[in-house]
């Protein structure tokens, strides 16, 4: 799972291109969060490598919608922060922008990071389905969830 908390608590804000379609490719599935990867997103040198990512609570009684994050891996130190946040509801409406940027964190497998590290940065793309919107990632997610 993307460290949630630093990575919302230091984001700026999004605009609405990132409501359009793009290849979002799961990276983790944690027992709290959903996270994917927009894996034509994926630009930059390796110390500033970014994509765009979507979180997805797995709780029934957590967050229904998603966020999208800008999320920068520095490939050579090997740590994920974030630029920017914005939450949206399950219909897409946009509910909050957060601002700015979070504190990098070191990439691990405990955190759930270590396979979109290994995306972006290595060029290892995960298998499984792909979505061409974080909100229909957000929507199949939530339908596991059983809400």
């Amino acid at each position: 799972m993307f460290n949630v908390i630093a990575i919302i608590a230091a984001a700026t804000s999004l605009g609405s291109s990132l409501q359009e379609p793009a290849d979002w490719r799961q990276v983790d599935d944690g027992a709290d969060f959903y996270t994917a990867l927009d894996i034509t997103s994926i630009s930059g040198p390796p110390t500033a490598r970014r994509a765009r990512g979507v979180g997805v609570s797995a709780e029934l009684d957590g967050f229904p919608g998603y966020m999208i994050l800008d999320v920068v891996f520095d490939c050579e130190a090997r740590t994920i922060g974030a630029d920017r946040a914005a939450f949206f509801a399950l219909d897409g409406t946009l509910i909050e922008e957060v601002e700015g940027p979070a504190e990098a964190t070191p990439v691990s497998e405990e955190e759930g990071t270590l396979v979109a590290a290994n995306a972006v940065c290595d060029g290892q793309m995960p298998s499984g389905p792909s979505f061409t919107s974080a909100q229909a990632y957000a929507r199949s997610i939530r339908a596991l969830a059983g809400s």
